[in-house]
């Protein structure tokens, strides 16, 4: 899709639908600041304003002839209370409006966010998460479909027809301003939307595929093209390399599946210094890449054990934030690691009882395999740790402690610099995937020693999410600010909503982008 911003009026701008944000009154709609659409519209506006029709609710529409305008058709989308207004709400107001724009096949749609509406918003900051809420709510979920079985001659199955709407995009947004004051604010958010959103549906279908498709190799796949289309070197290393490195964590994982583990390094091209100026700063992103996660030799219940295949829910985060970073073009290095292998029980698996060496020397015995994301992740640390970034942030599908605890809604947080954490909780104010602090401590440390290695990957039970966290700044250097995300409970969702359907969300592409954008502002 194609996004604009035009300067005239938009009852005269020729499209196909003319969507319209209006904010909820005291008693229906209010269409303050609208009164020149009213007269174009013959009064069909001043019609709606006893609210019985359309009272401008959250999430809610209203379709109308376009008389009097260029589009032959008028959507108006309920933003709520104006006093309750954020920019997750203009997301799921713009969502709304989107659904009905692709079930009305408009190819080209006029927009018109009236200032009055919008209670104060930064102007790039509305047009930033209309594109987000308007890109989400349309990505297209990846089918793998066979062919249609024979003798069915040319019709079409119902399943057909429905995915062939479902597809449909409009070709382009025109936000229409009636003056130039907000226009360059708007056009900045317009392009950081559709950087977001990008990364953000790029997450969304590398979560969302098989595990049989979306191997540690394809994973790999996947990384080489995004690094070549964004500018990005990229190295990837397979077993050999990785026992180079030492990695007895991600090996050890590996060793039940006949695929083979992956490190893949994504880096910025170098940036040399400019006369007195410093290089930007390095950010270090490792996301947590377990393909599938069948628990190992701990296996795992039956039950919803195919949705393991989101289990590399971090690596995706990790390099839809890549991609974000660099549509951006942010004055940063990035380095993104990922450690990336199946856990199956396999006849050479990793044993409960077995010790291994970790890449930083630290011996850890391994009390159950379905605690291995903390395993590959600790490698991947100590491996980031030796570029000396400015900042190191993690993020993993790491426990289900922290999802029973915190739900989809939020991921929690820990780490050991409280301003990386700060930066962190405003960008997933920003972007609405939110974090919940939790606390990291020596106790939750000192719990995971161990009578026979340096220390053991399962602490006790109560509190398993803050012992996994514990785990890991085991492998962080002490003098680098480090956060580390849980985000298993908001990388799935079973129900469709405004911004997308049900599966994959890709959480945490648009949140590492924004904290990253905070940390060089």
């Amino acid at each position: 899709m194609e996004w604009s911003v035009g300067v005239g009026k938009a009852a005269a701008t020729a499209a196909d639908l003319l969507v319209v944000a209006v904010p909820e009154g005291r008693s229906g709609p209010d269409f303050s600041g609208l009164e020149s659409l009213d007269r174009a519209c013959d009064g069909g506006l001043g019609a709606l304003a006893d609210g019985r029709v359309f009272a401008g609710r959250k999430e809610t529409s209203a379709l109308l002839p376009g008389r009097g305008c260029a589009a032959p058709w008028l959507l108006l989308a309920g933003l709520g209370r104006p006093g309750d207004l954020t920019l997750e709400r203009l997301r799921r107001c713009a969502g709304t409006a989107a659904v009905q724009a692709r079930r009305l096949k408009a190819r080209r749609c006029v927009l018109l966010l009236a200032d009055d509406a919008l209670g104060g918003l930064d102007p790039q900051a509305v047009a930033r998460a209309w594109v987000e809420g308007t890109e989400l709510a349309l990505g297209a979920v990846e089918r793998l479909r066979g062919a249609p079985a024979g003798g069915t001659g040319n019709r079409r199955s119902p399943v057909a027809d429905e995915e062939a709407d479902a597809a449909f995009l409009p070709d382009a947004w025109q936000l229409v301003e009636p003056g130039r004051r907000r226009v360059a604010a708007l056009a900045r958010g317009l392009a950081e939307g559709r950087a977001y959103a990008a990364g953000c549906l790029f997450a969304r279908r590398l979560v969302n595929l098989p595990p049989n498709v979306l191997t540690p190799s394809r994973l790999a796949d996947e990384a080489r093209v995004l690094a070549r289309a964004q500018g990005y070197a990229c190295r990837v290393l397979g077993p050999a390399g990785i026992a180079k490195l030492g990695m007895g964590g991600l090996l050890g994982v590996a060793r039940g599946s006949r695929q083979e583990p992956r490190l893949i390094l994504l880096e910025s091209p170098p940036a040399p210094a400019v006369g007195r100026r410093r290089r930007p700063p390095l950010v270090a992103l490792v996301g947590k890449g377990l393909t599938f996660d069948s628990g190992g030799l701990s296996l795992k219940a039956a039950a919803r054990m195919e949705q393991m295949k989101d289990d590399m829910g971090g690596a995706a985060a990790v390099l839809g934030a890549a991609l974000i970073v660099a549509r951006l073009q942010l004055p940063v290095r990035l380095l993104v690691v990922i450690p990336a292998a199946e856990n199956l029980p396999g006849g050479d698996a990793l044993r409960p009882g077995d010790v291994i060496t970790m890449a930083s020397g630290r011996t850890v015995e391994v009390m159950n395999t379905d605690a291995e994301g903390r395993l590959v992740l600790g490698d991947a640390l100590h491996h980031a740790c030796g570029a000396r970034p400015d900042w190191l942030i993690d993020a993993a599908t790491l426990t289900g402690a922290c999802a029973v605890a915190l739900g989809e809604q939020f991921a929690g947080l820990m780490g050991s610099d409280a301003r990386l954490l700060a930066v962190l909780d405003r960008a997933g104010g920003d972007t609405s995937e939110k974090v919940w602090p939790l606390p990291l401590i020596e106790e939750h440390r000192r719990s995971l020693r161990s009578d026979v290695a340096d220390c053991k990957n399962l602490g006790p039970r109560d509190g398993s999410a803050l012992t996994a966290g514990a785990f890991l700044s085991f492998f962080v250097d002490e003098a680098i600010p480090w956060a580390h995300i849980d985000m298993a409970g908001p990388v799935w969702t079973d129900t469709t909503g405004p911004l997308g359907p049900k599966g994959a969300t890709g959480y945490g592409a648009r949140l590492l982008a924004r904290a990253v954008q905070l940390l060089v502002s």
